[in-house]
């Protein structure tokens, strides 16, 4: 009984040794900037932008009619919207 009990607390020893590494998450790459008229018409690529217009970016993609309308055609498959968004979360 005593050597059960000391393999629960080895075990629970080691157990909470083994989480006290920080781990390293990789950074998502979202590829969806904001457009505007400007870059349309042929101005700055991407000019600069900040991390609130890059997500009000991904929520009109999100939301579009043409994203729908894209998947209901191709499913996930050669979906490049599909792709796009799943970089970004």
């Amino acid at each position: 009984m005593k050597l059960l009990l000391t393999l629960c607390a080895v075990a629970l020893a080691a157990a909470a040794c083994a989480t006290t590494d920080t781990t390293q998450v990789a950074q998502a790459d979202c590829k969806i900037a904001p457009i505007t008229t400007r870059n349309a018409a042929g101005g700055d690529h991407l000019g600069t932008y900040n991390n609130l217009d890059q997500r009000y970016a991904e929520m009109q993609l999100s939301t579009s009619e043409y994203r729908r309308q894209l998947y209901a055609k191709q499913g996930m498959s050669n979906n490049n919207v599909e792709d796009a968004l799943k970089n970004c979360y």
